[in-house]
């Protein structure tokens, strides 16, 4: 295949791994803890240089782009109030510790949790919420659930008299890792922070807001900018392809003598 073709091909498939991406993003807007994604490229020129091919198109060396992989930002997104109780939202560094119904471990920043049927404050899906001391339960007799600044957990009840009595029930665990963007994304709120050590952020550097959701940190206006980027890219590509072929054909042709 001419070099030319090739790269505009390329070119094409990596600018619709990019509107993927940006598809995404729109998509999961409202999506409380949602972090932006952003597609990484690199020119295969640049690829082939490492390995001591020269000159690009013109000699031996590589032409045209290729995707290699995505980013995810850990911006902080805006905090918005929604009242509920188990509604729960970072300002500040870090990450709640969830478990998957296997056990598994990941980290979030998404705070929308709930309670399961045996008592564990878990996300929609069943991820169960980690404290200091593993899953958190919520006792059957708690009239309300108050989450400081710190993330510790009180259950208030009524004694004998009504009056209302708050018992510790557990610390949210919330931690950070040296690499926030190494991590793997299970999906856009979710991440694996693979063999990185996790450490327990400090109370001072963020506090946990009871009755707020963080919203996803994606500017709607700028994703729709790069939409039209995206695809103003891939027109030109589509049309340099397209060009080359011509050209090829029409050499071609000129060694039939056509």
């Amino acid at each position: 295949m001419p070099k030319g073709i090739y790269a505009a091909a390329s070119a094409m498939v990596t600018e619709s791994r990019a509107l993927e991406s940006v598809a995404k993003n729109l998509a999961h807007v409202q999506t409380p803890g949602y972090r932006k994604e952003t597609a990484l490229r690199d020119g295969f020129a640049n690829i082939l240089a490492d390995k001591g091919r020269r000159e690009g198109i013109a000699g031996d060396g590589g032409a045209g782009v290729v995707s290699t992989g995505t980013y995810h930002s850990f911006d902080q997104g805006n905090l918005e109030q929604t009242h509920a109780p188990l509604d729960v939202g970072i300002s500040g560094e870090g990450f709640f510790r969830l478990r998957d119904p296997q056990g598994v471990l990941a980290l979030s920043r998404a705070g929308h949790f709930t309670t399961d049927s045996d008592g564990r404050l878990v996300t929609d899906d069943g991820w169960a919420i980690e404290g200091q001391a593993g899953p958190i339960l919520i006792p059957p007799e708690t009239n309300r659930v108050i989450i400081d600044e710190s993330g510790r957990i009180y259950s208030e009840t009524r004694d004998e008299k009504g009056a209302p009595v708050e018992s510790f029930v557990d610390q949210m665990r919330v931690v950070n890792v040296p690499q926030p963007t190494a991590m793997r994304a299970r999906n856009g709120t979710h991440f694996d922070p693979g063999d990185q050590a996790q450490t327990d952020m400090p109370n001072n550097q963020f506090n946990v807001r009871q009755g707020w959701l963080e919203k996803a940190n994606v500017d709607p206006v700028q994703e729709l900018v790069a939409m039209i980027t995206i695809q103003r890219r891939y027109d030109a590509a589509q049309k340099a392809m397209s060009q080359q072929s011509e050209a090829g054909r029409g050499f071609s042709d000129l060694l039939r003598g056509a």
